[in-house]
C-alpha cells in the first residue's frame, strides 16, 4: 500500500485558489462515499492541470477481476470508450502509460496505475491536450495525487475482507448447528429457526429435491405442519418456481443497480409464485434460493420477512451457506436412506453416466467390459483338460532271478539301450558246473549198468537202472538249463527301464527278484492322471497334445486309448488313470519322462471355463450345508 507523505497535490504555481477548486476541496473532504470521494478527487486533480479534456477513474470488482469507472470527469459520456486502449496498455505494462490520441485529436491519453500490496486496484486515465515537456508533469501530478486514491482503495478492500470475514463467520455457526443433530429433520428444522433469527425473517421454510420434485421438509417455529395447507402448498410453488429457473428467485426483486447481475431470476409477472406467496402470508419480501451440489439442486430455502426487503449483502451471505450446506444435505439423505433406495440411487447415477452427457471413462469401461462379457459368454473355444503325464513302453519285460545265486557281472543299467539276446547280467555257475559234472558221471555209470544188466538179461535190474538213468538225465537238464539261464539276456530291442547291479556284484538274490525292467524303443503309451473333477469329460477316441519337459518345444499329438475307472490319491486328490496312444514318438523320447498333457472334450464358453470349478465348488457346498 502506498503512503500519503506531505500535502496532497501542491500547487502548480502560485496562482490563487479559485472558488471552484474550494468548492471541490470542500466536496472532497466532506465525501462519505468511495465514488464521492474519487469524484471530488478527480476534479480536483483535472482543475490542476492545464489541458485536461476528460478523465476516469476505474477500480477493480472483486468480483471478476474487471476494471469499471467509479468516478468520471467532466460528465460520463459515451466517449470515454477512446480511453481504453491506454488503460489497457498501463495495466499489461503494470506502469504509466502514454499515447497519443487517435486522429483526427491531438490530445494525448495518460494512465497511470493504483498499486496496493503489488496489484493493480485501479487505473486513473486522463485525456490531456499538452506538449511533449509536459507530459512529465501531469505524470508527476497524478503520481502525488495517488497516494489518497490508494488509501482510499486499501480501506475499501480491509472494509470488504472484514465483511467477508464477518459473513464467513456467522455462515459456519448456521452450518455447525446443521451438523449438530444426527438426524436430518431435527437438523433442518433447527436451522430454519437459525436462519429466521439471523435475518430477521417472519418464517423460513427448507424443501428438498427428490427425483425433479420439491417437497417441504422443514418450517421455523413448527415441529410438524400439515402437507395439505394452503399456506404449506404456497412454499412448495413458490420453491419449485426457483427450482424452474435454476436461480434465486426474489419478490419484489431489486432495483437497478442494486440487483446482482444474472444472479436473482426476474421474469415477466413477477415471480407469480411468490407473490401469491406474499399475499397469503403478508409478507412484505419473499425470497427462494436453490442449494446446488455439484450440478443437482438438492434443496430450497424460502425466507419471507414481514418488514424490508432483502439486501445484497443477504444474498451473498445465503449463496456462501447454500454451498456448505448442499452438501451436507446430500450427504445426510444418502445416510438416512433405506438399503433398496441406495440401491435405485445408486443404478441411476450409474445409468445417468452411461447414457447421459459426459463421463466419457465411464462409457468406455462399460461398453468394454459388456464387450468383453458378451465375448467370453457367447464365443465358443475348445476347452481342454489338463492333467501331469508321464511315458510308458509299450510292453515292458522284466528280467527277473532265475534261482537262488550270486551276482557275478552286470552288463548294462537304467537307460542303456540293448539289442534283442544281447548279455545283461550274469549269475555264478561255479556250484551248478560241479553239479553238472556229478550227474554227468553217475548219468554214465547208470548207463554202464544198464548195458550189463541187459547183457545177463535181469529184467528187473533193467528196470531199476533204467529208472535211476532217467533220475539222472533228468538232473542233468535240470542243471544245465540253470546254467543257461544263469546268463540274463534282452528278449528284444530297447531300453533298460530300471536295475542297475555295478554295485551289487557278489551280492545274493532270490528266486524271481526283479533285476531289470526293458520297454521297446519307438513303442510307448502315454499315462495321464486325470483329476476327478474333469474325468466326467473324457472319453475314449479323445485327442489332445502333451508336453514332455525334457522336450517342451515339441508338443506330440495322442488319443485316448482306455479310462480306467480306479482312482488313485495323491496330494489329497483323487486321480483317474487314462492311457492314450501316441501318433507320432520322437527320437529323443524315453520311458519314465513326465510332461502336462491337455485333452481335448468339446467346445464349451470361455465364460463356463474360467467360472466351471468355482460353480462347482458352490454346488457342492450348498449341498453339504442344505438340510
Amino acid at each position: 500500500m502506498m503512503e500519503t507523505t506531505g500535502m496532497p497535490l501542491p500547487p502548480l504555481g502560485d496562482r490563487e485558489r479559485s472558488a471552484e477548486d474550494l468548492r471541490a476541496w470542500e466536496d472532497f473532504v466532506s465525501a462519505k462515499t468511495a465514488e464521492e470521494r474519487c469524484r471530488a478527487w478527480l476534479t480536483l486533480v483535472c482543475g490542476r492541470i492545464p489541458g485536461a479534456q476528460a478523465a476516469a477513474v476505474l477500480i477493480e470488482n472483486l468480483d471478476d477481476h474487471s476494471y469499471v469507472p467509479i468516478a468520471v470527469w467532466p460528465e460520463v459520456s459515451a466517449s470515454l470508450g477512446r480511453l481504453a486502449g491506454v488503460v489497457e496498455s498501463a495495466l499489461r505494462k503494470r506502469r504509466g502509460e502514454v499515447k497519443p490520441a487517435p486522429e483526427p485529436s491531438n490530445a494525448t491519453h495518460v494512465a497511470y496505475p493504483l498499486m496496493v500490496d503489488e496489484r493493480i486496484a485501479g487505473v486513473v486515465a486522463l485525456e490531456v491536450i499538452c506538449s511533449d515537456r509536459e507530459v512529465g508533469d501531469v505524470l508527476q501530478e497524478i503520481h502525488w495525487g495517488s497516494a489518497w486514491l490508494a488509501n482510499l482503495l486499501a480501506g475499501r478492500e480491509l472494509d470488504e475482507a472484514i465483511r467477508g470475514k464477518e459473513r464467513v463467520g456467522s455462515v459456519l455457526e448456521v452450518t455447525a448447528v446443521a451438523l449438530r443433530h444426527g438426524k436430518l429433520q431435527q437438523a433442518l428444522f433447527e436451522v430454519t429457526n437459525t436462519l429466521r433469527q439471523h435475518f430477521n425473517c417472519a418464517r423460513v421454510a427448507i424443501g428438498l429435491v427428490n427425483q425433479a420434485t420439491v417437497k417441504l421438509a422443514a418450517i421455523s417455529e413448527s415441529a410438524t405442519f400439515e402437507k395439505h395447507t394452503a399456506l404449506v402448498k404456497a412454499y412448495v410453488q413458490a420453491m419449485e418456481e426457483a427450482y424452474d429457473h435454476g436461480r434465486p428467485v426474489l419478490s419484489p426483486v431489486l432495483a437497478e443497480p442494486e440487483a446482482p447481475a444474472g444472479e436473482v431470476a426476474d421474469v415477466q409477472g413477477r415471480n407469480p409464485r411468490h407473490e401469491e406467496l406474499r399475499a397469503l402470508s403478508g409478507a412484505q419480501a419473499a425470497l427462494s434460493y436453490p442449494m446446488v451440489a455439484g450440478a443437482r439442486c438438492v434443496g430450497l430455502i424460502t425466507l419471507e420477512r414481514a418488514a424490508g426487503p432483502f439486501s445484497p449483502d443477504d444474498l451473498a451471505w445465503l449463496d456462501a451457506f447454500s454451498a456448505l450446506l448442499a452438501p451436507i444435505l446430500e450427504q445426510r439423505k444418502a445416510a438416512e436412506r433405506g438399503a433398496f433406495r441406495r440401491l435405485g440411487r445408486d443404478t441411476q447415477d450409474f445409468l445417468a453416466k452411461l447414457f447421459g452427457p459426459r463421463h466419457l471413462t465411464w462409457k468406455v469401461v462399460t461398453a468394454s467390459v459388456f464387450m468383453v462379457t458378451a465375448l467370453m459368454v457367447l464365443a465358443p473355444i475348445e476347452y481342454r483338460v489338463s492333467a501331469k503325464t508321464v511315458i510308458e513302453g509299450e510292453v515292458q519285460r522284466v528280467a527277473a532271478a532265475p534261482f537262488e545265486g550270486f551276482i557275478q557281472a552286470a552288463h548294462v543299467r537304467a537307460g542303456d539301450t540293448v539289442k534283442a539276446g544281447q548279455l545283461l547280467a550274469e549269475l555264478d555257475d561255479r556250484e551248478l558246473r560241479i553239479e553238472e559234472a556229478r550227474w554227468s558221471s553217475e548219468r554214465d555209470q547208470y548207463e554202464n549198468r544198464l548195458q550189463e544188466a541187459r547183457a545177463n538179461h535181469d529184467l528187473t535190474a533193467m528196470q531199476v537202472i533204467g529208472a535211476q538213468l532217467r533220475q539222472s538225465s533228468a538232473q542233468l537238464a535240470l542243471v544245465t538249463e540253470k546254467i543257461a539261464r544263469s546268463h540274463l539276456t534282452a528278449p528284444f530291442d530297447g531300453i533298460v527301464v530300471s536295475g542297475d547291479l555295478s554295485q551289487q556284484i557278489g551280492a545274493p538274490v532270490e528266486a524271481g527278484k526283479k533285476l531289470f525292467e526293458i520297454a521297446p524303443l519307438q513303442r510307448y503309451r502315454v499315462i495321464l492322471q486325470v483329476d476327478e473333477r474333469e474325468i466326467r469329460y473324457v472319453e475314449a477316441d479323445q485327442s489332445g497334445q502333451m508336453v514332455i519337459t525334457g522336450i517342451a518345444g515339441e508338443p506330440m499329438d495322442f488319443k485316448v486309448a482306455k479310462v480306467t475307472p480306479v482312482a488313485t490319491a495323491q496330494d489329497g486328490k483323487n486321480f483317474f488313470r487314462v492311457e492314450a496312444d501316441l501318433a507320432e514318438a520322437l527320437p529323443r523320447l524315453r520311458p519314465g519322462m513326465e510332461g502336462v498333457g491337455k485333452i481335448e472334450v468339446g467346445s464349451r464358453s470361455l465364460w463356463w471355463v474360467l467360472t466351471h470349478s468355482f460353480t462347482d465348488w458352490l454346488i457342492l457346498t450348498l449341498w453339504t450345508w442344505l438340510p
